[in-house]
């Protein structure tokens, strides 16, 4: 992946093979994005405007399922000694954006994590067991796909995309706007929109489908660029990093407070801007398009140290990050100190002052 060479070159330093804590965990918060799905929209000239994805528009592919159950099977294999190989209740909980691919992502990842086992096998002709995913409509969700209302941050956005400096961006694209607009039937005149046209290529790529020939006079690698530039845009201020990641940093922070009780195992289900959004709050700069299963891990230890560890898509290799200012080993008291100026005291208040 093009983007893979500049990650955390700023704000954070990649650890793997100069720091690793081998002190044993008390409690695991894994956030990861659903794996392959249908494009959610397609665009007026698509030559397979009429193809029929398996499932829908926007839900998960077959092959996303299996990248889900992939992961589900690295990461009890991570964290083995860890994760349970029973599963309760009271242990595991499970939460993930309304979105029915995220859903299925959150099926398909605790089938791998948690297949019965014993007096927990009900059917001995399906190694499966139902768990619970716990979700609220979009329209109230601040947490993982961040999606609820929130008019001072709804005010800034707006500022931001009229901003000089998203203007230039635009102007400096403009050929590649106009000829986009000519050839695909309809109009591009954002970022946004390139992004949106990006996610529906380069699925269809994925699935061997042919693309138009004059795609051939377009740039995938710098659409994908524009691509990412949209999705940090929504964290283009501190004040919009605290009221879309920081709220989910917020709720890691609360539960790490409480490693004596269960659960000790938090997972969610989410999407690329949800990783995006918490990367910008913890202090990542450089531009980054998470692929399908794409995983961020925080770990508390025992030693009350947070450590976390970032998968790109569901086949990378896991990779040790830190705080630019809480250098391993980053203690929990550190850590909160650090994020503090990215954590909302009251969300809804500050959204209306």
């Amino acid at each position: 992946m093009f983007l893979k060479c500049c990650i955390f070159l700023t704000a954070f330093s990649l650890l793997t093979g100069i720091y690793a804590s081998d002190t044993p965990l008390k409690q695991l918060h894994i956030v990861f994005r659903h794996g392959e799905r249908a494009p959610t929209e397609t665009y007026k000239n698509d030559p397979h405007i009429n193809f029929t994805w398996s499932g829908g528009w926007g839900q998960l592919t077959n092959r996303g399922k299996f990248e889900m159950y992939t992961l589900g099977l690295k990461l009890k294999e991570q964290y083995s000694g860890f994760i349970p190989d029973y599963y309760f209740p009271e242990d595991v909980k499970m939460r993930s954006s309304y979105a029915d691919r995220c859903l299925m992502s959150a099926e398909a990842l605790l089938a791998a994590l948690f297949p019965p086992r014993d007096q927990q096998i009900w059917n001995e002709n399906l190694l499966w067991q139902p768990i619970p995913i716990h979700y609220v409509p979009r329209s109230q969700d601040n947490l993982i796909a961040m999606k609820s209302a929130c008019k001072k941050y709804d005010e800034e956005l707006a500022q931001v995309l009229k901003s000089e400096k998203i203007q230039d961006i635009i102007a400096a694209n403009s050929d590649l706007l106009h000829y986009l607009t000519e050839h695909a039937g309809q109009k591009f005149d954002s970022i946004g929109s390139v992004e949106l046209l990006y996610n529906t290529l380069e699925i269809e790529l994925l699935h061997n489908l042919t693309l138009p020939a004059w795609t051939r006079n377009v740039s995938l690698e710098d659409m994908k660029i524009l691509a990412a530039r949209s999705l940090e845009i929504y964290t283009e201020t501190d004040f919009m990093k605290k009221m879309k990641g920081g709220m989910f940093l917020k709720e890691v922070i609360s539960s790490l407070e409480r490693t004596d009780k269960s659960p000790f195992l938090y997972l969610y289900a989410a999407h690329d801007l949800t990783l995006v959004n918490i990367l910008r709050a913890l202090g990542y700069k450089s531009m980054l398009k998470p692929g399908f299963g794409a995983s961020l891990v925080f770990e508390m230890r025992n030693n009350s140290e947070v450590t976390m560890v970032y998968r790109d898509d569901f086949k990378s290799d896991p990779e040790q990050i830190a705080l630019e200012n809480c250098r391993p080993p980053c203690l929990f008291d550190n850590f909160k100190t650090v994020l503090e100026p990215f954590i909302p005291s009251d969300w809804e208040a500050e959204c209306t002052q």
